[in-house]
């Protein structure tokens, strides 16, 4: 690739997109690095054109970005910074707006996961007795003991080995695999999560309707709609506390 350039004169379409490709040797690359260092326009094409193509909708854009960028490209030195201000919008706007929307239809189902997602809180009964001060006073298994402590603290991330080692030891404590599946939500662990909570929502009848409601955010943020419908049509039919929210959700997925 053989051109004559200067820091005034804006690079083309094929040489950003080579640029970007490694398509280019070590003196172009040096050559257009300074350029861009020195050219605000061609930076912010450079990065729109990069968020683009990572993107994968650089076809649904091509010409767009063709005939604007070459319409600069084809001005008269003279003439081309007065005519960038005008027309950078033209660029960097459709694109960024085009970027904007894709990145928005594909991430619904996460902003639909954190707008309803909270933190559960264990409730006090299940982490200490009638008798006694604190569950600090329950001869509790080590595991679980350090795995309550660590999740109470919002340590979610330490939690998950001890609660790991106890549900192997003691599967049928579906309240510690429910927690487990909680803890692996916290850590954005989704796979890792719904084996947990699809388990307490078999086994467990007092955790049904918190595992199911669970179980659905998961599978929203995973995008399966067709299950996480199923369930919050579930919780709808049969919970009071969740089935409001269930109906929101349902109606937004």
């Amino acid at each position: 690739m053989e051109r004559n350039d200067s820091k005034c004169q804006c690079l083309s379409l094929p040489e950003i997109k080579a640029y970007l490709n490694n398509a280019v040797n070590e003196q172009e690359k040096k050559l257009f690095s300074s350029h861009f260092s020195t050219c605000q326009l061609c930076n912010e094409v450079k990065e729109s054109f990069s968020t683009v193509n990572q993107l994968g909708i650089e076809e649904d854009i091509t010409d767009l970005k063709k005939d604007l960028f070459e319409t600069v490209h084809q001005r008269s030195i003279k003439s081309r910074r007065l005519f960038l201000s005008k027309i950078a919008a033209g660029i960097l706007l459709p694109i960024a707006g085009i970027t904007a929307l894709f990145y928005w239809n594909n991430n619904a189902n996460e902003r639909l996961y954190q707008a309803n997602f909270q933190s559960y809180v264990i409730p006090e009964m299940a982490t200490r007795g009638q008798e006694t001060n604190s569950y600090e006073d329950i001869s509790l298994p080590e595991d679980l003991k350090i795995a309550i402590d660590f999740y109470a603290a919002k340590k979610y991330k330490e939690s998950l080995p001890h609660f790991e080692a106890y549900c192997k030891k003691q599967p049928q404590n579906t309240y510690a695999t429910f927690l487990n599946g909680l803890a692996n939500l916290e850590e954005n662990n989704i796979d890792e999560a719904i084996p947990y909570l699809e388990k307490v929502r078999v086994d467990d009848a007092s955790l049904y309707e918190d595992a199911t409601w669970y179980l659905a955010l998961a599978y929203t943020k995973k995008k399966n709609k067709e299950v996480a419908a199923q369930l919050l049509s579930e919780l709808i039919d049969s919970s009071k506390f969740y089935g409001p929210k269930a109906k929101v959700l349902k109606s937004q997925l």
